[in-house]
Order: structure tokens, then C-alpha cells, then sequence
């Protein structure tokens, strides 16, 4: 079987459609039937089936790369045969080859090592396990859509004797490694002398090539050319290969001098070991990183041509602009100040996804932290300077976060979703785990570890906060607690002597966040800050001095701190920055009694992108699409009812409404102001858009003609959010995030001449009924269950007319009504899903790995859905302030 047909099944797995072809056979994009994913099919062609031994080297590379768990090497999950098809069933990778992408004049550097050292990790865990690549070269490397690097095709992997049988839980046979002297396999232009010639290789050989590849990606050219395959090997066994140096005299000399000892014509010259190698190379990036000549940024005087990962630029961004030249416009700081630049930066922790909510030990030298794994997040502890994390609650399958190290280091209390929710204490090592309160959310101990202080709401991100949170203390040893305040209050951090509770919290309608203190015992607040920055996150000094905290003061958010006093809580100086930076944000701050701070360094992206569907199959038809592209954070797309506009808002610092036509050309910007417009919908006859703003200083509904004129104030109801039209124009439903909260009311009338229409309420008066979609015959409202800590847990109904909401889920958000206004779609941690309003039964359509699938919009006639893709890292970073 050469060529196979969409539509084709072979066992469990359904075709789509090729997506290449190699030596060995081809290789098809297929749906797993089974498990409702998309994977990748190797399919091995009947010439080389035949052939026992390329059939053995085939099992070969499976079994090979099988054996290797590493995040930037491509997973097999099965290899199989239906009939006379031999294939590889392997994780299905969305995105292009480093082949595909135009380097030019080279990558910037910050670019280059988000490739470089995941690519040079990926290689050291294969030699480590005794697998020698010998085809690296840019086809043979994916980047998915978030920015992560996949090593694929170990067809020519040459594997250390016993290998399988060490590695693999199986006694199969297999073939020998037969290439002999003379041979030549692999790919001439990324190939090392002695493979070029024939000869026997080792592990170096790799690391040539990876000389060749890193070379090409610095400067936009390989170090070796030739016209014909016979000048190519000429080239690699005769010429120098010139110093990236020599090509940009910009670059770096130590990394130039890294790159010249991988292509050392003798092996022996060269990096006798990949660990070697990464070892140097993460040697330079930690040098360019935390240097003050903004070496990093640049691709030494060239510009960037290339489009290669775009949410890339992660946690090293900030650590590239600490400590840089500080052009500060801040609003009611002095204009004198400047970073303090006599501190050291180290990145801690360095995995794909995101690690969150770090507690240091007392002494500094235990970091515990939160990170998402299989299903769910778990409490990890690290050595500072270490590699192996160890997994503090891997027996529990709820979510845990928010830890927080005791005074003695010997006790971490922590917030888990276990049980009901609240927080939980146990021993440092994981040990002895108990209830501490069925509340709270970011405890922290009391100096002398007999109390707690948490606050009742959860903060993600401070640009997302709609209602208040209360302080409380708990006694650890019985659990009796004090309510400290009425105030609103989060993130609370008890004073080192024992003096005072700060926290952060908007006191104000268009409060954007201030940081606070209060008496342990109570009494009135004391204001830190009164500005209009967003300051959050406040932690202690080691001795009491001080407040460290986190602001968008200087124009992205970094750490400062300010001297108060301790007892009083008065203000003894203007806030100061530790910290610079732009592009990424920091978050979740933490501090050891030494001084040194640690903290977290996040990069997100948002992007639309699209996929069609078919609605009798109930199935998702061909593969995503981008509509969106960039850095720029675009969300909750909404199509117009003729299906050829798309309207969309942007999200974070600056939040505005776009348009575009469905395929995401002819951008435009539709509103262009300081204040917050989010959740753009297009009125059914196409002519304005609705979406809810800021603009009066309190949420409101607002419409603005597609050109950008005509806007016009809608509701009078503060609060208010989400606008959803009903399907004659002529009603609108919204939410606000109170009791009683959610409305309709008429869109053709004045607004105080009419009485509004309002929802079935939720008993829980922490929790709200936030509406979404109007189904197509007028019938149905759909909405989502949303919680005091700004997370959605629910799919619920109300028809019109009726005093009932009627709850289909206790899990998801966004749902869409399709026409048939029985169904609806709705995403839930990042997978699309069909929901039956009879039947309620749930059926998952679409996942997107190492991706967040959010808000959902869906074309008028079905065909084809809309829909959010968020990509985010996040690393730990420490710094020591001299």
C-alpha cells in the first residue's frame, strides 16, 4: 500500500491526509478512532517491508525513540500492522520543520537559544540512553504552535549494543545495526567527515551536525556548501568552516567559539559528550542573560526576518532587560529612579509549560512550587541549582498550589482542591497530610508558625479581579479563625516580626490595586501605595524594613519595593524598582530570610484559529487553521450572521476591539482608547457591535458601528458584561457578577422607560449565572456557572419565560448554540466539546496539546468554528540583591 486516501482506515486510525514522505515510506496525519486524537502514521512502503533488515531498522527507530521520555523528542505510542502494513503510530505534531522557516541573516539570540539548548537537551537525553541520531538536521526538527521543539525521525538511529533490552520491557528480537564501512547514511549537508567517508560513528558525529545546524541558525547559512553531492563532501572533509564571528562580527566570541569546537574535523577536538556541549551553551545564554549590555536582545545590528516561535520568548525576556538602561515613565514616582543593578539573576527550573506559586525554604536552598501535569497541577520540590524535582502530592488527583513554606522550613501549609477545596498542611517532605480550614486561598504563617493568614478569593491574573476578598487568620493547631478587616484583600504576607498583615486590594470603583498593611490585631489599614498602577503581590523584607512587590508602574510588571515600618505600617520612602523589563509579565514573588527573592517569569499568547465541522457527523473536519497570528493577545472571536467578518478584542495591557473578514485579513481596529472593551458581538443584521467597556468607570454595554462611529452607551446597569443579542436584534441578555445579576432588556427602547427581564438566581451568592449564547430560535439561553475565584465550573440553560436554570455540566465554559438549538459546543481545559441539552451527554471533538482552547464562536450555519488558542511558559527565577 504506497498512497492511501482520506478516509482510508487502517485499524483504529482514520486517514486525513499525507503530511510527507522519507526513504523508509510515508507518513500520514490520522484521527485515532479509539482515543479521539490525532496522531501521526509512519507507514513503512512495501519495497522496505520486504526487506527484513530496513523492516528491523523501522521497529528499530520505534522501540528506539519508545525508550526516550523527553519533552523535546516525539512520542510513539504504538507500533502496528494491518495486514501487510507495517506502521509507527507517534504524537502528531502541529506545526513546521526548522526547514520551513527563512533565517536570513540569522536568528536574534534570544530566538536561537529558545531553539538551540531544547534541541541540544533533546539530543543528550538520546545519547545518555545510548542512541545515536545520525540524520539531525532541520527537517528532522518540528516547532508546534506554542513554541516547543520536537526531534523527530530516528530512522538511521544507531543504538549501543543491549540497548532494547535495557530500555524496553520486552525480549522482541531485532536486527544489529549492519551499517559497515562504506556506507553512507544520512543527509550529506548536516553530515560529520567521518559519516561522509563511510566510517564508523559515535555520539560526535551528532554533535558535528548540531554544529552545522546551530551555525545555520546564528547566521541564516551553513558553514559547508557545494553544488553536487560530491563538492558537499568535498567541502566537509577539506574546508574550515568559517566562525559565525567571521559571518557577523556582532555575535558573541564565546558562543562562536562553542559552535567552531562541534565542527572539529578530528572528533576528538570536538565536545566529547552532548551534556558537554549543553553545559557550555547554557553557560553562554546564562552570561548574555544577565549581562548590562543587552547583548541578547539583538541579532547584532541585523534585522529579524524570521517568524519562528512565537511565544518563544519566555522567561529569559525578563532576565535579558534586568538590570538594563531604565527608560522609565511611571505615574507618581520619583523621575530619578533607576533599577538596582548590583543584584545576580539565576533561572531555576526550565521545563515546557509553566511552574507556578514558588515558597522558598528559610534558608534558601528548597524551592516547592506548582506545576500541571497528567490531568492535573501537584506540589513539586527542587533543590536550588538542581535539576530533579520531586513530586510532593502525586498520590492525590486534585489540584495543589499556593504553597507556603512554615517559619522552620519543616511544614507547608498549601491550597488544594482535594475533598471540597480549603487548605491543607503537611510535612516539608509531603508527609502527614491534614485539613487545615475549608477555605482560603495564598496562606501565609505567621512568624512564629502557629497561624495562618489566607484570603477567600483566588488571584490568576490582578487584571481579572470583579469582586472582594476578605482576610482571615486560622490557628494552625485548632483551626479556629478571625476574620482581620472588611476591606478587600489579597495575597496576604505576615510581617518577620510578627507586627503587621500586607496585602493588596482596590479600595474604589476604578481602583486598579494598592498595597496595604493592617495590625495583626486589627484597627484601621495603612496605605503603602495610591496610585493609578496596578501594585499586587506583597512580600516582606527579611527584616521588616521593607515591602517587595510587584507593579506595572514602569510599563510592564516588575518587582519594587518601598522602606515602610514595620509597627505602624507608615511609609518611610517613594517605591523603587528592583527589577526592568518588557514583553513578559512576573508574578507569584517569594523571599528567603537570606534576602534572596524568587518569582515567577510567564509569556502568554493568544491567538484565534479555526477549524471546520461537520454538524450531522458531529465530527471536527481537516485540522486548525490559523486566522490570527503574532504576539498581540486576540480573543473571543465572533462571527458575523453572513459568515465574512470576523470581531475579536485584544486582551492584557491594552484591550480593544478588532475586525477582520473571517480568514482574519483586512485587520481593523474598531476602538483605540485606554479604556477595557472586551467580548465583541455583531448584532445579527451585521451592522454594529455590541461589547461591554469600562469607559464610564464602571462595566457597562456599549455599540459602536463596525467603521469605529456611532458609539453608543446600551445598558445603565453598573457591572455589566458579555452582551449577547437575541436573534432578532431586538433583546439583550448580559451578566453582572452579583446576585440577581443577569438581565435581559430591550435593545430598541430607552433605558430607564423599561423594566428588566431577570434570570433565575443561583442559591450560592458567591457564584453567578453569566449568559453566553442566545440559541437560534429565540428559545434557550446558555451561560456558564462562574465562582468567586473567576473560574467557570458549569454548563447551564434557562429557557425564556421560565424561573429555572436548568444545569447540564458541572464542568466547562463559552458554550455556542448550533442551530438545531439542542446542541451546543463549550471548552474545557483546552479541548473543544458537543453537549446534548436533552440528553446531556458530552462528547470531546477537538484537543489541542500544550494548548489552552478558550472562548468559542461558531459560523452561522455550522460549518466551521472559531476559537481561542492560548499558549503560555512560565519559569522560576531567583535573585540575589548585593
Amino acid at each position: 500500500m504506497n498512497n492511501m486516501d482520506s478516509g482510508t482506515t487502517l485499524g483504529r486510525y482514520k486517514i486525513v491526509e499525507k503530511i510527507g514522505s522519507g526513504g523508509m515510506g510515508q507518513v500520514y496525519l490520522a484521527q485515532d478512532t479509539t482515543l479521539g486524537r490525532n496522531v501521526a502514521l509512519k507507514l513503512l512502503s512495501p519495497e522496505v517491508a520486504d526487506d527484513p533488515e530496513r523492516r528491523a531498522r523501522f521497529e528499530r527507530e520505534a522501540r528506539a525513540v519508545a525508550a526516550l521520555n523527553h519533552p523535546n523528542i516525539v512520542t510513539i505510542h504504538a507500533i502496528e500492522r494491518e495486514g501487510d502494513t507495517y506502521f509507527i503510530a507517534m504524537e502528531y505534531v502541529a506545526g513546521r520543520t526548522l526547514s520551513g522557516e527563512t533565517f536570513a541573516d540569522g536568528l536574534p539570540l534570544v530566538q536561537f537559544f529558545d531553539i538551540a539548548r531544547p534541541l541540544v537537551d533533546a539530543v543528550k537525553c538520546a545519547h545518555e540512553k545510548g542512541v545515536i541520531h545520525r540524520d539531525l538536521k532541520p527537517d528532522n526538527v518540528m516547532v508546534d504552535g506554542s513554541g516547543r521543539l520536537k526531534v523527530l525521525d530516528f530512522g538511521l538511529a544507531k543504538l549501543k549494543p543491549g540497548f532494547l533490552e535495557e530500555n524496553i520491557d520486552t525480549r522482541a528480537a531485532t536486527a544489529h545495526d549492519r551499517s559497515v564501512a562504506g556506507q553512507i547514511l544520512g543527509t550529506i549537508a548536516y553530515m560529520s567527515p567521518e559519516q561522509a567517508e563511510g566510517k564508523e560513528v559515535d555520539h560526535r558525529s551528532d554533535i558535528f551536525s548540531l554544529g552545522i545546524m546551530l551555525h545555520e541558525l546564528i547566521t541564516g547559512r551553513r558553514p559547508f556548501s557545494g553544488d553536487s553531492s560530491a563538492s558537499m563532501i568535498s567541502s566537509l572533509l577539506r574546508d574550515q568552516a568559517p566562525t559565525i564571528t567571521a559571518v557577523n562580527p556582532a555575535l558573541p566570541e564565546d558562543l562562536s567559539a562553542v559552535i567552531t569546537r562541534c565542527l572539529a574535523k578530528d572528533p576528538a577536538a570536538r565536545y566529547q559528550s552532548a551534556q558537554e556541549l549543553a553545559r557550555d551553551l547554557g553557560a553562554v545564554h546564562g552570561r548574555l542573560t544577565s549581562s548590562l549590555d543587552g547583548s541578547l536582545h539583538g541579532r547584532a545590528s541585523r534585522p529579524a526576518t524570521s517568524k519562528v516561535l512565537p511565544l518563544a520568548l519566555t522567561a529569559a525576556l525578563v532576565a535579558v532587560t534586568i538590570a538594563l538602561g531604565w527608560m522609565w515613565m511611571t505615574r507618581g514616582a520619583r523621575r530619578d529612579a533607576a533599577p538596582i543593578v548590583n543584584a545576580s539573576f539565576t533561572q531555576l527550573t526550565h521545563e515546557p509549560g509553566q511552574e507556578l506559586y514558588p515558597t522558598l525554604s528559610a534558608d534558601g536552598r528548597t524551592i516547592v512550587y506548582a506545576r500541571a501535569g497528567a490531568g492535573n497541577m501537584d506540589l513539586f520540590a527542587l533543590r536550588v541549582g538542581g535539576e530533579n524535582a520531586t513530586n510532593l502530592t502525586a498520590t492525590s488527583p486534585a489540584d495543589d498550589s499556593q504553597p507556603a513554606f512554615s517559619p522552620d522550613s519543616e511544614r507547608l501549609v498549601f491550597r488544594s482542591e482535594r475533598d471540597g477545596g480549603g487548605l491543607f498542611v503537611m510535612g516539608a517532605t509531603g508527609e502527614s497530610v491534614r485539613r487545615l480550614t475549608d477555605f482560603g486561598f495564598h496562606p501565609a504563617w505567621s512568624p512564629d508558625g502557629q497561624h495562618v493568614a489566607c484570603v477567600t478569593q483566588n488571584v490568576i491574573d490582578p487584571g481579572f479581579r470583579f469582586t472582594t476578598s476578605q482576610l482571615w487568620v486560622v490557628a494552625v493547631a485548632t483551626g479556629e479563625k478571625r476574620l482581620l478587616g472588611e476591606a478587600d484583600a489579597a495575597q496576604p504576607s505576615w510581617s518577620p516580626n510578627g507586627h503587621r498583615i500586607a496585602y493588596w486590594g482596590r479600595a474604589g470603583e476604578n481602583a486598579r490595586g494598592d498595597i496595604w498593611t493592617v495590625a495583626v490585631g486589627g484597627g484601621p489599614a495603612v496605605a503603602s501605595t495610591t496610585d493609578p498602577a496596578t501594585d499586587w503581590n506583597p512580600v516582606w523584607s527579611p527584616d521588616g524594613t521593607a515591602l517587595y512587590f510587584l507593579s506595572d508602574r514602569g510599563g510592564s510588571m516588575n518587582v519594587w519595593r518601598m522602606a515602610v515600618d514595620e509597627r505602624s505600617g507608615a511609609v518611610l520612602g517613594a517605591p523603587e524598582p528592583v527589577t526592568t523589563g518588557a514583553g513578559t509579565s512576573t508574578q507569584h514573588l517569594t523571599i528567603a530570610k537570606d534576602g534572596r527573592l524568587a518569582y515567577v517569569v510567564r509569556a502568554e499568547t493568544m491567538n484565534i484559529q479555526r477549524v471546520g465541522f461537520d454538524p450531522d457527523a458531529a465530527a471536527i473536519t481537516g485540522l486548525p487553521s490559523p486566522v490570527t497570528r503574532g504576539s498581540r493577545t486576540f480573543a473571543q472571536p465572533h462571527l458575523s450572521s453572513d459568515q465574512s467578518q470576523l470581531a475579536f478584542n485584544t486582551s492584557g495591557k491594552k484591550e480593544d476591539i478588532f475586525v477582520s473578514r473571517a480568514d482574519g485579513t483586512a485587520l481593523q481596529q474598531v476602538t483605540d482608547d485606554g479604556f477595557i472593551d472586551r467580548a465583541a458581538r455583531w448584532s445579527p443584521d451585521g451592522r454594529r457591535i455590541a461589547f461591554y467597556s469600562d469607559r464610564t468607570g464602571k462595566f457597562e454595554i456599549w455599540a459602536i458601528n463596525r467603521d469605529g462611529s456611532g458609539l453608543r452607551q446600551l445598558s445603565q446597569s453598573p457591572g455589566a458584561h458579555y452582551p449577547v443579542w437575541s436573534p432578532d436584534g431586538a433583546r439583550m441578555a448580559f451578566s453582572t457578577h452579583a446576585p440577581n445579576g443577569a438581565a435581559i432588556f430591550d435593545t430598541t427602547g430607552a433605558w430607564n422607560s423599561q423594566t428588566l427581564v431577570r434570570l433565575p438566581d443561583i442559591p450560592d451568592k458567591t457564584q453567578s449565572f453569566e449568559v453566553w449564547s442566545w440559541s437560534g430560535d429565540g428559545r434557550w439561553l446558555a451561560g456558564q456557572r462562574h465562582l468567586a475565584d473567576l473560574s467557570h465550573a458549569g454548563i447551564g440553560i434557562h429557557e425564556i419565560g421560565s424561573d429555572t436554570l436548568d444545569w447540564l455540566t458541572d464542568f466547562g465554559e463559552w458554550p455556542v448554540w448550533l442551530r438545531d438549538g439542542r446542541r451546543m459546543l463549550f471548552s474545557h481545559q483546552g479541548k473543544l466539546h458537543l453537549l446534548d441539552r436533552v440528553t446531556k451527554k458530552t462528547t470531546e471533538l477537538l484537543a489541542l496539546p500544550q494548548n489552552n482552547l478558550g472562548s468559542v464562536g461558531l459560523a452561522a450555519d455550522d460549518r466551521a468554528i472559531y476559537f481561542t488558542v492560548m499558549a503560555a511558559e512560565a519559569d522560576l527565577w531567583m535573585m540575589t540583591v548585593k
